[in-house]
């Protein structure tokens, strides 16, 4: 009965009963069984069990019920049907969407899906998959989805627009011969617009078009003001005269029409489709050019012609493994051929064998017979784990594909276990070796990240490119049921063949009102910044500095306080410099919890006489917890947890100003901690008990430091 209804709930969502069969097969295991199942769906055993499938993994042992999934997680299994075939080339286009964060990428791509003909039921930020990307907003993986258009097929990649997670931009670059440029209407051009556009025109051969997006905002800008800044940042930033010959539409994500002019998109009689901008990337992007290949490997090579594949993403799927998507650069490829993996300097370092090629067909993951030159595809392979940078081939002539290197982490944070006194209260993955584990599946899948173990295994340091990119991974392990212990952010630092230790240096683009531009410069130069260049663009101000990455620890948190969230960064690393003398520190003393208990208004009321309170009442704490900041460089342990029967006006205070994960990583000071766990993220002292606190920083001073 329980498959039955599955089945009548999938035809309600055009999921066809054989499909679901397939969801059961790998739990059912017997042919006995599958047979039985396939009659009461009403199919054979013969078609309904084929022996893989992407979202089995997601069901229930069956006890003779089946777990009922969400209906998003159905919709992003394999679809039904014949494996969908591949066009002839001239009928391919690769494109990337590119933009500053929220100018309306993903939403701009919801209406690409929606108007391609292609059935697709479209949700709002569809291809934002991730929770963290829903809750806040942006893009934080570059996915790739394929759209068919009148004979066409439009493979779109969607990328973030903050800097952090450049290196989702710079690995998804190599597979596209074309990028869609997006500009708000009011805004025009921001600081990370120019950086995503910087790393796309490094390509000469990249063929760029400008959509300016919420052409119906209510305030609008003078007529061709913002194409003028465009244009400005292209002659600033193309590498080739021809990728300043781009045609601009204009276009409403939100509503849904797209327009060759500003007077055609606010007439009346305006579009009411993204017509134009289909015909745009057809007529503008130009198929994909194979990379040559040597005849006579051609020859010795008959069934893959010369395959060549370059690891732009990596994923570990649900029951298809290791999986490499990109774009095949020459040859073609089908399942269980044998794979050879080459390094960037053309050595053999792996072989394998392909498990199984499959396409993102709006959010549905299809299987391929087979994939062509051109195409952007997704490949599973056994064998071996692949890496950034190899390229896979069929033949060991076939020379590896070159790639352009990715920007280096430049901060790091030590993850170590939780040792506080409430340490497995809260999370179920508490060791350090399943921290280390889920580490390294992230390394494999995320370019911009590396993970160093420490020689006794105490810690691992997690490098990447700036605070919001390593708080985005330490929140997404803190929902996933991960306890940990986090040290406070440092350079990655090099020595140089004198000896000498280098830096790194950041090329930090600031946009703030004009109001708040003194008060960034003097803040900047007090941190040893160097001003390069100051702009003024109507009421707002945009700086570009010099400066080196320990200086811009917490200046983030900083700017979003002292301009009312309204200021925009981007940084850039620049080179790798001697290194200089550290920052001066700028905060106070902590208040610090001296007792175990759980924090009453009445003492957190007393406290915050001292200073500023950053928990809630109620909440647990501990000796050696940070509760919050002190008047003046002096910390103070004091209790919050006595038990209390009146004084309730000795409650009343000011809002705790409670700290996300990342204002806390660039908070706390050397001998400080934050501790994360699925329910709380606090600050402590790395030396819980306030006589050995005492007796270290005593003894720290006496050797100098």
């Amino acid at each position: 009965p329980d498959l039955v209804a599955h089945r009548d709930r999938a035809s309600e969502m055009a999921l066809p009963a054989r499909g679901l069969g397939l969801l059961c097969s790998r739990q059912i295991g017997r042919a006995s069984a599958s047979s039985s199942v396939a009659m009461r769906l009403g199919c054979s055993s013969r078609n309904a069990f084929p022996a893989l499938l992407c979202q089995a993994s997601h069901f229930g042992k069956l006890g003779g019920s089946c777990t009922q999934l969400p209906l998003v997680q159905l919709r992003r299994g394999f679809a039904a049907g014949p494996p969908p075939e591949t066009p002839p080339r001239e009928k391919i286009r690769n494109v990337a969407i590119i933009a500053h964060v929220d100018h309306g990428k993903t939403t701009l791509v919801d209406q690409l899906l929606k108007q391609s003909g292609m059935g697709i039921k479209v949700t709002e930020r569809m291809m934002d998959s991730k929770d963290l990307e829903m809750e806040r907003g942006i893009t934080i993986l570059s996915k790739a989805t394929r759209i068919s258009w009148e004979g066409y097929l439009f493979n779109i990649v969607d990328t973030p627009g903050h800097a952090d997670f450049g290196g989702e931009v710079e690995r998804v670059l190599s597979m596209v011969d074309g990028v869609v440029l997006l500009v708000d209407m009011v805004e025009g051009p921001k600081a990370q617009t120019k950086f995503v556009l910087q790393k796309a025109l490094a390509h000469p051969k990249m063929k760029p078009m400008v959509v300016i997006n919420k052409v119906d905002r209510p305030m609008v800008r003078e007529s061709g003001e913002v194409e003028n800044e465009i244009f400005d940042v292209f002659a600033q930033m193309a590498t080739s005269d021809d990728q300043l010959e781009y045609p601009t539409l204009y276009a409403s994500g939100k509503n849904g029409f797209c327009a060759r002019t500003l007077e055609e998109a606010r007439s009346e009689n305006r579009p009411t489709t993204m017509l134009s901008l289909f015909e745009t990337i057809r007529d503008t992007v130009p198929p994909p050019e194979p990379v040559e290949v040597d005849p006579a490997i051609v020859a010795a090579d008959d069934k893959c012609k010369g395959f060549s594949m370059l690891v732009s993403q990596l994923d570990r799927l649900p029951a298809l493994g290791p999986t490499v998507t990109g774009k095949v650069f020459s040859g073609q490829i089908q399942k269980g051929e044998k794979i050879i993996v080459k390094s960037l300097e053309g050595d053999v370092v792996a072989n394998g064998k392909v498990k199984d090629i499959t396409i993102v067909q709006g959010v549905t993951r299809e299987p391929m017979k087979r994939a062509l030159a051109g195409d952007i595809v997704s490949v599973s392979v056994t064998g071996f784990i692949p890496k950034w940078t190899q390229t896979l081939v069929s033949h060991k002539e076939v020379p590896p594909v070159p790639c352009m290197p990715i920007d280096p982490p430049v901060i790091a944070v030590r993850a170590s276990v939780n040792d506080s006194p409430l340490v497995g209260k809260d999370g179920k993955h508490i060791t350090m070796l399943s921290i280390g584990e889920r580490l390294q599946k992230e390394a494999m899948v995320n370019p911009a990240i590396d993970i160093q173990e420490s020689p006794q295994r105490e810690y691992f340091e997690i490098r990447g490119r700036g605070e919001m990119q390593i708080g985005i991974l330490i929140e997404e392990m803190r929902r996933e049921g991960y306890e940990m212990s986090l040290s406070p952010p440092t350079v990655v630092k090099q020595v140089a063949e004198d000896g000498t230790m280098l830096e790194p240096w950041e090329e930090v683009t600031i946009e703030v009102e004009n109001e708040h531009s003194s008060i960034v410069i003097e803040r900047l130069s007090a941190r040893g910044a160097k001003v390069s260049d100051v702009r003024t663009e109507g009421e707002r101000q945009s700086m570009k500095f010099e400066v080196t990455t320990a200086a811009m620890m917490g200046i983030r948190g900083w700017l979003r306080d002292a301009t009312g969230g309204t200021a925009t960064v981007v940084s850039e690393f620049l080179e790798m410099r001697p290194q200089g003398p550290p920052p001066a520190r700028e905060r106070n003393g902590v208040l610090v919890s001296n007792t175990s208990g759980v924090a009453t208004p009445v003492d957190l009321g007393k406290a915050a006489r001292l200073g500023t309170i950053f928990i809630q009442d109620g909440l647990e704490v501990y000796p050696g917890m940070i509760f919050g900041e002190s008047g003046d460089q002096n910390d103070i342990d004091t209790n919050i947890s006595r038990p209390h029967d009146g004084y309730q006006k000795a409650a009343s205070r000011a809002p705790a100003q409670e700290k996300t994960l990342e204002q806390a990583l660039t908070y706390i000071l050397d001998d400080e901690k934050v501790e994360v766990t699925p329910k709380r993220i606090v600050m402590r002292k790395a030396i819980l008990d306030p006589n050995e606190r005492k007796t270290a920083a005593k003894m720290a001073a006496k050797m100098g430091r």
